[in-house]
């Protein structure tokens, strides 16, 4: 019943917005009466951080995944695997990101802190992460280069978030790809930088 709750007020929010996503529409999509929901939670805001947490949840157990088991490879593969997680999570859950969107766009101030607080814990882990195995690939790379690039891979995953609602079908997957290839371009120059300076300082 929680699951069909948290559905149902995704794609409430998702239509109308947090105010014209009623307990009442979300009851009824669910076929159950409105008062029933509250042996569940406590009231609209409490229904609807859980369903935002549980969406953004598997995002982030969806990163983990991805990163678990792609470590060990070059940070080019990583970074390419990442980008496709992040369009493969939104896409296979379109009613989530949509209302997710909604959120954003439109902030409730109780949701919100929710949302910064995850953003922080998320953005934490992901810096740090990637921070170790940038470090491991790329040992004569400064603090700062990699602080660098890792803000630039966020930048861009933002944009490959973004771009689901902007492009379809073949015209999407052609943006990830050219997102991967604009990560390994950043981190190809890098390299070059490292060759030249083994080369004058031997």
């Amino acid at each position: 019943m929680q699951k069909k709750l948290i559905d149902a007020a995704l794609k409430q929010y998702a239509l109308h917005g947090y105010h014209g996503a009623t307990m009442r529409k979300i009851a009824e999509e669910v076929g159950i009466k409105p008062a029933s929901i509250y042996f569940f939670y406590k009231n609209k805001e409490d229904l609807f951080t859980v369903a935002f947490k549980q969406f953004l949840d598997n995002h982030f157990s969806k990163m983990k995944s991805i990163l678990n088991e792609k470590r060990n490879e070059p940070v080019q593969q990583i970074f390419s695997a990442m980008f496709e997680g992040i369009a493969e999570h939104h896409k296979g859950d379109m009613q989530g990101t949509d209302a997710y969107i909604s959120l954003v766009t439109s902030p409730i101030p109780g949701i919100s802190q929710y949302l910064y607080d995850h953003m922080q814990r998320y953005n934490d882990w992901l810096v740090e992460s990637l921070d170790s195995i940038m470090r491991n690939s790329y040992s004569q790379m400064s603090a700062d280069e990699i602080d660098r690039i890792i803000k630039q891979f966020v930048l861009i995953g933002n944009g490959v978030f973004w771009g689901i609602k902007l492009y379809d079908g073949d015209d999407f997957d052609e943006q990830v790809m050219l997102a991967s290839q604009l990560m390994y371009s950043l981190l190809d120059e890098r390299h070059q930088k490292d060759v030249q300076t083994e080369h004058f300082s031997g």
